[in-house]
């Protein structure tokens, strides 16, 4: 059961990295231009030489451009079974058969879980009462 479980949990995790993917994007969009970036571009692509700010670029930055590139190839590394077993993780499971959690799925899991968390809580405050 817990397995499972967790499966569930972690399909839900993944549909809330999706939204806050999404969100950020516009967040991100407001960095300041990482010249140090830009400078590496014009020296690769000379044509944005002229360019003052490239606009695709600018509101990127240079942190989380190094952040996803390290996610990436931490990625990638850890996927080979080989490296799993030299490292003492467990392998991934080739067939899961757990089939994706839908938004709405995840919506009412969040909304079931802020109602046990609400009833936890006015338990705790009627144990905590002295009348």
């Amino acid at each position: 059961m817990t397995a499972t479980t967790d499966r569930t949990t972690a399909a839900h995790m993944i549909n809330a990295f999706r939204v806050v993917s999404v969100i950020s994007i516009p967040l991100m969009g407001h960095f300041p231009s990482v010249r140090v970036y830009l400078l590496v571009l014009r020296v690769i692509i000379p044509s944005l030489s002229s360019l003052k700010s490239f606009p695709i670029l600018q509101g990127l930055s240079l942190y989380v451009l190094t952040g996803i590139a390290t996610m990436l190839v931490q990625t990638s590394i850890l996927r080979r079974d080989a490296v799993r077993r030299m490292l003492r993780i467990p392998v991934l499971p080739k067939d899961t058969n757990v089939k994706p959690v839908t938004f709405r799925e995840s919506l009412d899991h969040l909304k079931k879980w802020f109602r046990e968390q609400n009833r936890i809580a006015q338990e705790r405050a009627q144990k905590g009462r002295k009348w």
